[in-house]
Formats: C-alpha cells, sequence, structure tokens
C-alpha cells in the first residue's frame, strides 16, 4: 500500500490542513467507465459556508465549469455514469459498517475553485475530494470512540488516520483514493442537510 503522510492534502480542498489525514499523492485521473443515465437529476445543494470553508457561496446560475462539465457532478468526473459508479460503490461499502450513512461531495469539487487559493480545480495539481458522511450509526460510532466534534457539535474536522482506524473506515478510503488517483478526505456531519447548510454540497442521491 502507498505509504502515507500526515496532514490535509494538498489538491484545493476547503479545510485547514491541520486537521486531516493525507496520502503520497497517487497522481492520474479517475478511470474511464461506462455512461450512467443521459440526464443528470439536479443535486446541487447550496449552503451558507462556514468560517472553515471560506468564500462566498455560488449560486447553480454562477458556478464556472470547463466545457461539458454536467450539472450535479463533481469536477474530476466526466460525466455522471462515472460519477454514480465511484460514489455507489464507496457509499456502498461504508454502509455495510454504518446502514444509515448518507453522503456528499464539498469543496472544489463543487465550486470549482479552492477556497484558499482561488485557483480553478485541477490547475498546476491534482485536486482532492472532500466528503461529507452523516447517519446515526456513524455519529454514535464516532462519539463512542472518542472523535473529536467541532466546538457547535455540528461536524467533525477532517477525520485523521487514528479517527478513521477506530471507525474501520481507513481501507474503504484509501482504496478510494487509489481508484480516483485522488486524495480523499471525510468530515462526519450531524446530518447531510446540515452539510449542505454549512458548505456548497452534492448529494449522492442516487
Amino acid at each position: 500500500m502507498t505509504p502515507r503522510s500526515r496532514g490535509h492534502g494538498g489538491g484545493g480542498g476547503d479545510d485547514p490542513p491541520s486537521g486531516g489525514r493525507g496520502r503520497r499523492g497517487r497522481g492520474g485521473r479517475p478511470g474511464n467507465v461506462e455512461h450512467g443515465e443521459g440526464q443528470t437529476r439536479d443535486a446541487l445543494q447550496l449552503g451558507r459556508p462556514t468560517a472553515e470553508g471560506g468564500g462566498p457561496s455560488p449560486s447553480a446560475g454562477s458556478r464556472s465549469s470547463p466545457a461539458g462539465q454536467p450539472q450535479g457532478v463533481p469536477y474530476g468526473f466526466r460525466d455522471f455514469g462515472q460519477f454514480r459508479e465511484f460514489a455507489t460503490r464507496f457509499r456502498d461499502r461504508m454502509r455495510e459498517l454504518y446502514p444509515d450513512l448518507d453522503m456528499g461531495f464539498q469543496g472544489s469539487a463543487v465550486t470549482g475553485r479552492s477556497a484558499d487559493t482561488g485557483e480553478p480545480f485541477d490547475e498546476g495539481r491534482v485536486s482532492d475530494y472532500d466528503v461529507a458522511i452523516s447517519g446515526d450509526s456513524v455519529n454514535r460510532a464516532a462519539h463512542e470512540n472518542g472523535v473529536p466534534f467541532r466546538g457547535d457539535g455540528v461536524s467533525t474536522g477532517p477525520l485523521t488516520e487514528r479517527d478513521l482506524d477506530r471507525l474501520g473506515l481507513d481501507g474503504i478510503l484509501d482504496d478510494a483514493s487509489a481508484e480516483t488517483g485522488r486524495e480523499v478526505h471525510i468530515m462526519i456531519f450531524r446530518t447531510i442537510e446540515e452539510a449542505a447548510g454549512r458548505k456548497p454540497t452534492i448529494k449522492v442521491w442516487f
């Protein structure tokens, strides 16, 4: 397995670099998959950014995207079919441990730009994926295993290696990063609605 480095990945995520868990860059882009549905559901939920997220919240009409980037599909995925194949597999593996788990993509994969630098997604670097997860079972496990929540109790910071090991998610996240060729980081929210209320979020609704 590729050696890991401490700290948040450098791919344009919206959370401070001191709180997360990183791996050495694997490079590359998501592999090709078969096309899914021809039409994408408008699943972009736009919320008010927190101080951690920074920057203004975009509107659906003002979201800048490269030519052909489908609405409601995170940056880095070619089309809805590729997004659905990866996100379904990633979520369903976590649901083997936490059956009521929901998830959504946040950060520059949704807005198209780094909140810290304003640079476009993937420009001059391989951007990362910030993923919000929620559900009673994963929240309960986090509290029971001493995973720290932020002051308001709504969310954790980006989960560290220690947190992921305690929750049994370490190998799942390693596989997700290897599949996409990107750092993948997870934060736990009390509900996915609260996640969308804090930061622009594309919920995995399928």
